[in-house]
């Protein structure tokens, strides 16, 4: 088991699973490495897995830097419902008949996407740790009191990757505070299909990649810094931008 304060300094790539919050992901990791002084960059859905970027230590100080930089998400979606939350955690509040077929749906899917592509004024889900008077719209929404809430994002790149029957699966390059549960249900009322969540996976952010990501048996193996990219190797990737993608 690696040291208490053994990791002082620096970013770890880590692969959060799916089916646990970024809070809980952070607080095991806290208990593994024996560290308080961590903390996370850009949060991700229990539904979602993928890169959860944690800092040790000074590092902590370079979130507003990391947190601006562009987001890949791979997201698997069904067709034909919708949920209360927009994803597979919630109830179906309705269903649709789908009679069109594969070649019709992407044609619409892609017509629909044109639509989502620069700077766009998205809604914020109502189930979302977005807060609303100091409290997250979810505690609102769990009372039946539904919050409207609006942003500004930019979507760089969405396209689709594959249909196989109610099934699409689909690229998202976007900036920070984008909620793509929220996208994926306004595409699916403008299909007038309906849409979900089923899987969301962060595969980037910035030149960070989810292949050199570290997962919970990872951090409990290694015995010494490796898995940690260091500090100042950092300040040249966001200030300098001369190394290779990480």
């Amino acid at each position: 088991m690696i040291k208490k304060n053994n990791i002082k300094n620096g970013l770890l790539i880590f692969n959060k699973p799916k089916s646990i919050t970024s809070n809980n992901t952070l607080k095991k990791i806290k208990n593994i490495l024996k560290n308080k002084k961590i903390g996370y960059i850009g949060s991700l859905d229990p539904i979602s897995s993928g890169i959860l970027l944690i800092a040790f230590g000074k590092t902590n100080k370079l979130f507003n830097k990391i947190i601006k930089k562009k987001k890949t998400y791979k997201i698997t979606i069904k067709l034909g419902e919708k949920t209360n939350t927009y994803d597979a955690y919630g109830y179906i509040t309705k269903k649709y008949f789908i009679n069109d077929k594969k070649k019709i749906i992407k044609k619409n899917i892609n017509k629909i996407i044109k639509k989502y592509k620069g700077k766009i004024l998205h809604n914020i889900p109502t189930y979302s740790s977005c807060k609303y008077k100091g409290k997250p719209l979810y505690k609102y929404a769990i009372k039946g009191i539904n919050i409207k809430k609006k942003k500004y994002i930019y979507i760089y790149k969405i396209k689709i990757n594959k249909i196989k029957k109610k099934i699409v699966k689909l690229t998202i390059v976007c900036s920070k505070g984008t909620y793509i549960r929220s996208i994926i249900n306004d595409i699916g009322k403008k299909l007038k299909y309906g849409a979900y969540i089923l899987n969301l996976k962060r595969i980037k952010i910035g030149k960070f990649k989810i292949k050199k990501s570290y997962n919970f048996n990872d951090i409990k193996k290694k015995k010494n810094n490796n898995i940690i990219i260091p500090h100042k190797k950092i300040i040249k990737l966001l200030y300098n931008n001369n190394l290779k993608n990480i």
